[in-house]
């Protein structure tokens, strides 16, 4: 067993859906037992899949094992599939680990100590499975680390310790992380920093919202970032293995072969990224993340 870290960017707000909410919000994110955004597995790794297939999709709307069977190696068969095989890629949840926030002279990214533990949870168990970290796994654990003392700053009128850091060379990439980190104990900071739009049906005709068609939905912040991970499970017996059999054993093989298949970009020896669209909306602008993956 083998692991792949994953640290996730939010390019535009995003939407991973809960379906019909019961409070003020009519379609709320998906969230953890503790109220805290999350993005479910299931909600990874559909995206994951469609990105894989590409036009290789069956008239049920499944991927087409025949034509695509690296993704069928990578995710499991199709239901009708006359053999059931497991696929070797276990996908982990992205659990959000920061959101930009106000303070008076620009922004920062804010998180909790829950989020930080959280997200510890994932990091711990694939650092421990491979052995050691990688460029990913180092930028990942800066952001983990035990934080010292910090100035103190106002964020949504609530003082909160803010940490400065060196060392990112895959975080300085992105356009919303300036080395500035929050650390609250409050989570009423971050349910402050999502973002809930009231969005209506028209009747092209008349101009006039038709009946039933307005509604609330919640969008986590364009710039959030969230961490996950793959489990590479190298005891899987898969029909559609046979070009990955030899690189299962081995994380920086796996994640090789992993780049090709998605056609991501090289960022370093041991890191690569590419786009994906998570929950949808993607004809209003939406959902759109940058994915890094690597040890």
């Amino acid at each position: 067993m083998k692991g792949l870290l994953v640290l996730a960017y939010a390019v535009t707000n995003l939407h991973p859906g809960a379906g019909r909410g019961y409070g003020i919000v009519d379609l709320p994110v998906q969230k953890d037992q503790l109220g805290y955004p999350i993005i479910f597995s299931s909600a990874f790794k559909g995206p994951l899949k469609a990105l894989c297939a590409g036009e290789a999709i069956s008239n049920s709307g499944r991927i087409n094992c025949k034509e695509k069977p690296e993704c069928c190696c990578l995710f499991g068969s199709e239901p009708e599939e006359v053999e059931s095989n497991k696929g070797v890629l276990n996908v982990l949840d992205l659990l959000l680990f920061s959101v930009p926030a106000p303070i008076r002279n620009g922004f920062v990214q804010l998180t909790t100590r829950y989020l930080i533990e959280r997200a510890k949870n994932i990091f711990n168990v694939i650092k421990d499975i491979n052995g050691y970290t990688g460029t990913l796994g180092n930028n990942i654990s800066l952001l983990l680390d035990e934080k010292g003392n910090g100035e103190v700053a106002e964020i949504y009128n609530s003082e909160t310790k803010i940490h400065n850091f060196g060392g990112f060379n895959i975080l300085n990439s992105l356009p919303l992380f300036n080395s500035k980190l929050a650390v609250s104990d409050d989570k009423r900071l971050i349910d402050r920093s999502l973002i809930v739009y009231t969005r209506n049906r028209l009747n092209l005709l008349t101009k006039v919202v038709n009946e039933g068609g307005l509604w609330s939905e919640e969008y986590i912040p364009m710039g959030s970032i969230f961490i996950g991970g793959f489990i590479i499970d190298e005891s899987v017996s898969n029909n559609y293995c046979e070009d990955a059999s030899k690189v299962t054993c081995d994380s920086l093989r796996f994640l090789s072969y992993f780049s090709k298949i998605f056609h991501a970009n090289k960022v370093s020896e041991d890191v690569y990224s590419f786009y994906l669209n998570i929950g949808g909306k993607e004809s209003i602008g939406k959902g759109f993340i940058k994915v890094f993956v690597g040890v």
